[in-house]
């Protein structure tokens, strides 16, 4: 709210421009737009604008490398399907349910609703199933988990190498040009291999429901999508990139080969179908933290 005689005085400025803006009048615009195909793309013209002042005009002909939208899709069953095995699978058991209150039932409730529609879960009959729980985020609001202690114990463990922080430093040395990326919801890329979907089910007081996608909270799901994203980023890793899980670090020295090699990643990327979260990319960076080391350019 502005006040009156601040008001007249801006008024009063040549370089000060005027308008009014009425909220019935754009309720009234919002409510003819009856199509939600045509809303949907007011919304994705308005984020394509964002996306643009986000990124270098050299990297526009990837601008699809960032779209949202693609996450939202239920992948394809493919050889990388995720599969579970068990020790011992006499020894799954039903978790009980226990008392919530009303806004976490709203909560899971509008979880369910968009997982659903997504089609990420599905209804189940299996005869065993985890239970749920909230954890407390910094920012004091709750996030929906699923409690897979029980079957965690009964899963075989998997083994896969990962980055020694010594081999990155030795990989990197001398580069001057850093950019850091970092793929969306990486898990839910992956999907669950059907014989293994009723393994991780979760019980709630709306219904007892599956997943389809990979989880985040299971034994040996970092190593399997670790496999899985090098495998896919084969030609670009070690030559000019480096990548754990859901991060990518791309190093050059000469920042002609480096906007190659940014280019080369990101036609791979939309090659198997990967998208990249534009709000958590590091671009021109002078110090970036990667598996936990903070690294100074001028340091390497």
């Amino acid at each position: 709210m502005i006040k009156v005689a601040a008001y007249r005085t801006l008024v009063k400025k040549n370089d000060v421009k005027i308008f009014t803006l009425i909220i019935s009048e754009i309720n009234k615009m919002l409510s003819s737009i009856k199509d939600s195909a045509k809303l949907n793309e007011m919304i994705s013209v308005m984020s394509l604008k964002k996306l643009k002042k986000k990124l270098s005009i050299v990297y526009h002909d990837f601008l699809n490398v960032f779209d949202r939208e693609k996450i939202t899709q239920l992948p394809l069953h493919r050889s990388y399907n995720h599969k579970i095995e068990l020790e011992d699978e006499s020894q799954s058991s039903r978790s009980r349910l226990y008392f919530m209150l009303n806004h976490k039932l709203q909560k899971i409730k509008k979880y369910l609703e968009k997982n659903l529609k997504k089609k990420f879960i599905t209804l189940s009959k299996a005869s065993f199933a985890s239970s749920i729980l909230f954890v407390e985020k910094k920012d004091d609001s709750l996030r929906f988990c699923m409690n897979y202690q029980k079957l965690n114990v009964l899963i075989k463990r998997d083994r896969y190498s990962i980055l020694l922080i010594d081999e990155v430093l030795a990989r990197i040395q001398d580069s001057k040009y850093l950019i850091q990326f970092n793929i969306i919801v990486t898990f839910n890329k992956l999907c669950m291999s059907t014989e293994s979907e009723n393994l991780i089910t979760f019980i709630t007081f709306f219904d007892v429901y599956k997943y389809r996608v990979m989880l985040f909270k299971l034994i040996n799901e970092s190593t399997f999508f670790q496999h899985y994203i090098n495998d896919m980023l084969f030609d670009c890793l070690h030559k000019f990139c480096q990548i754990y899980l859901n991060d990518i670090l791309i190093y050059s020295k000469i920042l002609k080969k480096h906007r190659t090699h940014v280019k080369k990643m990101l036609n791979k990327l939309r090659e198997v179908d990967l998208q990249i979260d534009i709000d958590k990319c590091k671009f021109k960076i002078q110090k970036i933290s990667f598996l936990k080391l903070l690294i100074f350019i001028n340091d390497l």
